[in-house]
Formats: C-alpha cells, sequence, structure tokens
C-alpha cells in the first residue's frame, strides 16, 4: 500500500507538472533565482561558521573577520518606526550580520563617542529580531528595485517593468497609459495639476478662504476678488477645497523617516499639495493628537504644538499598565527598554498590568492580565477614574496648581488645567472660558474659581502663583461654567462601575483592584498605550481617557513617572 500511495503522488504530480506546462525558460529563471540565494546563503553561512570557529578556540579573535572596523557600517534600522541604530557586518562584500549600534541608547550603558572604532567592532548593542530580519528585506528576491506599471485590469496582478525615464514622462505628462490593455482613459499628468504654482497668490488665498469659513467674508466676494484665477481652484464654490494641486494625493504607505521629510517637501513646499497619507495617518495618527492636544499649552497669546509622546520610566516606575500594547511587543523600542521592565520584575520592584484582549507575551509577565473587550479601553479607564476621584486617590496638590508660578510653588514643573473654568453650551462642554467673557480680566487669560469667585489665571506666569478650587458648576456672568475637573468627574458618573464593567467586560473587582493598585505608588506609576486603544472610531477618545488616568496622579516629568519620549527621531 505505501508504494502504491507513492507511485499515485508521483503520477498527480507529473500531471500537475503537465497542466502548469513549465518551459525550459521557467526552469532557468527558477534556478538563477535560487543560484543567487545559494551564494548569498553560502556567505551568511560562511560568517557563521568562522563565528563558531572563533568560540570553539580553533581561530583567534583577530581571525574572525566581522570582528574587525573595516567589516562595520553603522547605519539605520527602517524595519519600523523607531530606526534604531544599527551596525551591520560585511563578508566578501555582503552584509551577513545586523546588530544594534553600541554608541547608540541600544546598549545601556552606551559605549562613550571617544571609544575608537577598532574597540567597538567587537561590541554588539541589543537589536530585535525584526531588526536582525533586515539581511532578508535587503536581499528578497521579491523585492521591487524597479519601476513596476500595471499590465492588465486591475486586480490582475500583472505588471510590467518601465524604463525610469519613462515613468517620469508618464506620470508628469499623463495621457491614455493603459490604452494597451483596453483602458482607453486619459490619466491627467503632474503638469495638469500644477496649477498654483504663485507663493505669493496661494498665500493670500489662502488668508481669504480662512476668512470665507468663519463668515467674515461670502463666496460671491472671494469669487469676485479672484475672478482672474478661478481656474486654478478645485471647486470656486468651495475655495476650501484648494486649488486642483491638491488632486494629487501621495499615499506612500510606511515610509519611514529620512525618507518621509524628502518626501513631505516635495508634496508641500514643492508641488504645494497638503494631500500626504502614510502609514501613521491610518496607525497612531489618533494616539499622536490625543497627546498633542493633551500637552498643548497656551503661551504669549496663542496655543503652541504640543507632543506626540510620552512613556513611562521604566527604570524607576513601580506600577506600569499597558493599554493594548506591551513591554516585550507590540511598541517603541528602543530593544534595550524590555530587559529593563524584565529587571524590574524580577527584582520586585515593578508590577504591571497589561490591558489586551488576548493573552500576549506581556500580558503572560503581567502581575495582572485584563481582556477588555475591543475598543472599550475609554469605559475601562472611566470605571478608574471614577473609583480614584470617589476614593480621593488624586494629587490634588497636583491638580490644584493653575499655572507654572504654582507649580513651582508645590514643586512641579508641569500642570494642569483641571481647575480652569469650561463654557457649558447647549451641547454640552465647549471653549475654556476666558477672563474677558467672565468680567473677570483680559482676553489672554483663563479663568478659575477660589472659594466661589473667578480670579484670573495666565498659564505660563512664573511670578503670580494662582490655584483654583477643583470642583465648581455654576453661571459667572451670565455664561455656564464649569471646571474640567468637574467635567470629568460628571462623565466618568454617567455609569455606574459596575455599568463600565459590562461594556468593558472586566469584572468590577478586577477594575477596583487594579485603581487601587496604579494609585498606591505615588507618582511612580504610569499609563502607556499606542496602537490597540487608538485604533477604532473612537480612538481619539479612548486616548484622551487613559491620559486623564495620568493627569489625575500627576506623574507628568517625574522620575519613575511619565516623560517625553517615542515619536520621531528628529
Amino acid at each position: 500500500m505505501t508504494d502504491t500511495k507513492k507511485t499515485c503522488q508521483a503520477d498527480d504530480c507529473v500531471a500537475a507538472c503537465s497542466q502548469m506546462k513549465i518551459s525550459r525558460r521557467t526552469v532557468l529563471k527558477s534556478s538563477a533565482l535560487l543560484g543567487g540565494c545559494a551564494v548569498l546563503m553560502n556567505q551568511i553561512d560562511g560568517a557563521y561558521n568562522l563565528l563558531h570557529a572563533m568560540e570553539s578556540g580553533v581561530a583567534g579573535a583577530g581571525d574572525y573577520p566581522l570582528a574587525k572596523a573595516t567589516s562595520v557600517i553603522y547605519s539605520a534600522c527602517l524595519q519600523c518606526h523607531t530606526a534604531c541604530p544599527i551596525k551591520v557586518k560585511i563578508l566578501n562584500g555582503v552584509a551577513v550580520k545586523i546588530d544594534g549600534n553600541p554608541f547608540s541608547e541600544n546598549l545601556i550603558p552606551n559605549l562613550n563617542y571617544d571609544t575608537a572604532p577598532a574597540k567597538a567592532a567587537k561590541i554588539d548593542a541589543g537589536l530585535c529580531p525584526k531588526g536582525q530580519a533586515g539581511i532578508q528585506s535587503l536581499y528578497d528576491p521579491y523585492r521591487v528595485v524597479k519601476v513596476l506599471k500595471r499590465k492588465g485590469p486591475r486586480g490582475s496582478n500583472r505588471w510590467e517593468i518601465v524604463a525610469f525615464d519613462k515613468a517620469i514622462s508618464e506620470i508628469v505628462n499623463g495621457g491614455e497609459l493603459f490604452k494597451g490593455i483596453g483602458e482607453n482613459r486619459r490619466v491627467p499628468g503632474l503638469k495638469e495639476l500644477y496649477a498654483m504654482n504663485d507663493a505669493k497668490l496661494s498665500a493670500a488665498m489662502e488668508a481669504d478662504v480662512k476668512e470665507v469659513a468663519a463668515g467674515k467674508m461670502k463666496v460671491a466676494d472671494f469669487k469676485g476678488k479672484y475672478s482672474a484665477h478661478l481656474d486654478k481652484l478645485i471647486d470656486p464654490e468651495h475655495p476650501d477645497l484648494g486649488p486642483k494641486n491638491n488632486q494629487f494625493v501621495g499615499m506612500w504607505g510606511r515610509i519611514e523617516h529620512g525618507r518621509i521629510e524628502f518626501g513631505k517637501r516635495f508634496m508641500h513646499g514643492g508641488f504645494g499639495s497638503n494631500n500626504i497619507i502614510e502609514h501613521t495617518s491610518i496607525c497612531e495618527q489618533s494616539h499622536h493628537i490625543a497627546y498633542k492636544e493633551a500637552t498643548n499649552q497656551y503661551k504669549e497669546g496663542k496655543w503652541s504644538a504640543g507632543i506626540t509622546h510620552m512613556k513611562p520610566d521604566s527604570f524607576n516606575a513601580e506600577c506600569i499598565i499597558y493599554f493594548g500594547t506591551g513591554f516585550i511587543e507590540a511598541n517603541f523600542g528602543p530593544p534595550a527598554m524590555c530587559p529593563k521592565v524584565t529587571d524590574g520584575l524580577v527584582a520586585g520592584r515593578l508590577k504591571v498590568i497589561v490591558v489586551d484582549p488576548r493573552m500576549s507575551k506581556s500580558a503572560s509577565r503581567a502581575w495582572k492580565w485584563l481582556p477588555v473587550k475591543p475598543s472599550t479601553d475609554a469605559a475601562l479607564a472611566l470605571a478608574m477614574i471614577q473609583w480614584m476621584i470617589g476614593n480621593k486617590r488624586y494629587d490634588e496638590k497636583y491638580l490644584t496648581a493653575a499655572n507654572l508660578a504654582a507649580a513651582k510653588a508645590a514643586g512641579e514643573t508641569t500642570w494642569s488645567d483641571a481647575t480652569h473654568l469650561v463654557k457649558i453650551e447647549k451641547d454640552g462642554p465647549g471653549a475654556l472660558a476666558r477672563a474677558e467673557e467672565l468680567g473677570a480680566g483680559d482676553k489672554d487669560s483663563f479663568v478659575v474659581v477660589q472659594g466661589g469667585k473667578p480670579v484670573a489665571v495666565k498659564t505660563d506666569d512664573d511670578k503670580n502663583a494662582v490655584v483654583g478650587d477643583l470642583d465648581f458648576s455654576g453661571e459667572i456672568n451670565g455664561v455656564k461654567v464649569k471646571t474640567a475637573f468637574t467635567i470629568l468627574k460628571e462623565e466618568a458618573l454617567v455609569k455606574t462601575i459596575d455599568q463600565w464593567s459590562e461594556i468593558c467586560g472586566i469584572p468590577t473587582a478586577d477594575i477596583e483592584l487594579v485603581a487601587k493598585e496604579f494609585t498606591s505608588h505615588g507618582k511612580k506609576a504610569g499609563v502607556e498605550f499606542y496602537r490597540g486603544p487608538v485604533k477604532h472610531t473612537s480612538g481619539y477618545y479612548n486616548a484622551q481617557a487613559l491620559i486623564a488616568l495620568n493627569i489625575l496622579i500627576g506623574n507628568t516629568d517625574h522620575k519613575g513617572g511619565m516623560s517625553v519620549g517615542g515619536g520621531h527621531w528628529h
């Protein structure tokens, strides 16, 4: 029976091959591909054989070519967004191994910059498996290294190689680019879309478009003013759409730093299109915007841009809650952070809590794993906030400091708007109330309440400390107002903890246990989150609820708390 099975399988293979109609050319092409891979693998195997020989004492350290400075190229890994510094080891012109750069944060402590290259070549820093797999990406036989143009109907997965000069010509000039495959439509080239090329005119029209959007200028008046240039707009009736240049959309997928800057310079400053979409736009944008808004500061009469990332101090923290991310996987690097968290766990200094629908590797090492229902992170956060406020497990001294001077007096380097008054409109909370509106000062001052009376406060004032009441709801100068803290408290009290528990799928006892643990370490605790909670339509709001947990314990810019980190290396 066994022999019969083998025969049948062999016959099936022959039949399949005959149906595939494998030609001599196909076999030769496959042989060339495999032959190239064989040459590469010989080089890599040779490097590992040398390493094993050195370790076994057959060859001296000086005989190992990859330990020589002349065999090392320092670069940056682009396998993910962290862009870790790396050292690439070369053997006979082939990259055979990638490790972390010992001059960087991938080695803690890192080498001094004055360390001789010959010495540094013998020292490797850490690098994650994805980074080490850069060898596979570099030599992948299917890596696209030439311009490809569709050769068949959409979805047919048929392509042809196009000469670079021809590709540039077709992209710029347009035309019936797919006529040969039955598509007679004309594709516009970039030359046609480059309608606005006058920087001064563009700036003037942009300024007036803002006037139209604010209701200070009518569309008809705008059209009359720019009647000689309406052909440059996508739609004169909707000037906010901008010039035809905006019809050029750059969709570039995962384009890492070092390249995206060139892309933005070309799209924005060169071509004049606002529409550049890359990986970040759809991956973690709500995370970045939430942090930018949460850290935005009003200085010298205007809002300054906030920061996009804050990270826990893994070296000194005593409790870290990871929402939809972890310390072993699914987070920003550098790789050195993982062993630091592990050191804290082993030493008993650190407790880790992981909130994730799946039992991740990080969750398997956690003190507590909360398998939250996807997209309900805000419900869990609001339940924790309700418990923290109800049990007064928040840093009142930090929260009541309303400006820089008050923060300094309290021994803090940051402050919050917890005591600032917010205007309450028909549909809910609106903008922060200005002192001018409440009859308490000028338009560049905000307002807090002290003993029921409004007091103007300039947030960047470093000389006149202002402390406000946390909880206030009322009417001042005919305007309904509440403190930001009161609004957060009321939002958390919209449902009971049991009801929040039912939404997020985490038992009430576990929510209270985690909230108690989180607030048992002073400022040496932090909530870290990334793509898990934010890749939903409610992502921005999920993020703001999680950021509020950090603000309530006042852990910003504290040893063991949260600090600026991650984000863009430049």
